[in-house]
């Protein structure tokens, strides 16, 4: 119970129906899957580390047939899930079973309106996307819209504001690009902006602040929105403070069970889950070092939206504002009620074992003074005894 673990990523495929300009994944010549049970055994060892949710990955997801099963079991743990989507697989019947299974969140990508969106990720894939949100919308599940800025796109950001809007949407999560998800590395410069572009690029994240104030649409800290423009522009070396604290509260995990440090740090394997339990990865002696390790100078610094926290949070009346607006979708409450609970149970165990601790030292320390004790009367024996012959002689 070192450190907590408040959530866990798990890529479970690899797989992809589509082939984005931006990702590689599918092509990387790894399709190496964990089963549904070894997924589920991962999970029930987590609980021991009381994580606050579980973020369904890939590739595309929703290509597992055993995906509702997965969301299904991790909801009955008590444990807030997520699911990622391109969002061209969900129809009625998808979003139907999404939320029978009782799923929190569903992360569509959209990259911008129609032309921009279907430049990245194929023609004819907007209006699939935009249909699920509003499938999505119908059931009653919460929707969050993730876009990732790059050259391409990077003036349409308030257009994905407004899109939002107009589907009901709770949340948008901006991510510059990262070349972690190319395999060929020097198509990066693609998607990169040149510094003449960094008065555009810094406007058109001053109008997403802006519109996500107006429309009560949570977005990435605001501190982060504007650290995008110099990263993208190469003004910047990376986004990333001392101290990140995605090593300690973040956990993310291949389809084939490796476990790293953060996704940026793909290439240093903490241990795999179908080896070792999670559980014993998460807090060894291996991870501590490594994280040390990456806080003297491994760090290459990054903006992932996973870790956007590390650039700040917003302050009380945004999030409060934020906050009611998520009040008004169904199940926001269940899963107030799943984070309430893994911390509470953190906390108890923390405590529980701070007890246990104090009680075996004390038990230890009496029957410290117990031996003392039986070592002095011994001794006083031996010595009347001494003394009785003594006085015979």
């Amino acid at each position: 119970m070192e450190d907590r673990l408040k959530e866990i990523i798990i890529s479970i495929t690899n797989r992809c129906n589509l082939r984005c300009a931006m990702c590689q994944i599918p092509g990387s010549g790894v399709q190496e899957e964990m089963t549904t049970e070894k997924i589920k055994e991962l999970i029930l060892d987590a609980v021991k580390l009381c994580p606050a949710s579980v973020v369904f990955s890939g590739g595309e997801p929703l290509l597992r047939n055993d995906i509702y099963d997965l969301i299904s079991f991790a909801n009955r743990q008590k444990i807030n899930t997520c699911l990622t989507s391109n969002g061209t697989l969900i129809d009625d019947s998808v979003a139907k079973r999404l939320a029978d299974s009782g799923i929190g969140v569903v992360n569509i990508s959209i990259e911008g309106p129609e032309k921009v969106h279907e430049s990245m990720r194929g023609a004819g894939n907007f209006n699939k996307a935009v249909e699920a949100l509003n499938r999505l919308c119908l059931h009653k599940i919460e929707t969050t819209i993730a876009t990732v800025v790059c050259r391409k796109n990077y003036k349409s950001l308030p257009e994905v504001m407004d899109l939002a809007r107009s589907h009901g949407v709770t949340t948008v999560k901006f991510q510059p690009f990262s070349d972690i998800f190319l395999v060929q590395k020097q198509g990066k410069v693609d998607f990169f902006l040149s510094q003449s572009e960094h008065s555009a690029i810094e406007q058109s994240v001053e109008e997403v602040i802006k519109r996500s104030l107006e429309y009560k649409i949570s977005t990435n800290p605001v501190e982060y929105l504007r650290a995008i423009p110099a990263y993208l522009c190469g003004c910047a070396n990376n986004g990333a403070r001392i101290g990140c604290a995605a090593l300690w509260t973040s956990c993310p995990i291949s389809a084939r069970g490796d476990v790293f440090p953060c996704w940026v740090l793909s290439d240093k394997i903490l241990g795999n889950v179908k080896d070792v339990r999670l559980s014993s990865i998460w807090n060894s002696f291996k991870h501590n070092r490594m994280r040390e390790s990456i806080l003297a100078g491994d760090c290459p610094g990054c903006l992932m939206s996973c870790y956007d926290y590390n650039l700040g949070k917003y302050g009380f009346k945004n999030m409060f504002t934020f906050k009611v607006q998520k009040l008004k979708k169904i199940k926001f409450d269940k899963r107030l009620y799943y984070c309430v609970y893994q911390n509470a149970k953190y906390v108890a165990k923390k405590m529980l074992n701070r007890a246990s601790d104090i009680l075996a030292s004390r038990l230890k320390s009496d029957q410290g003074a117990d031996a003392h004790l039986w070592e002095i009367r011994e001794e006083k024996n031996r010595l009347k005894k001494a003394l009785e012959r003594f006085k015979d002689e």
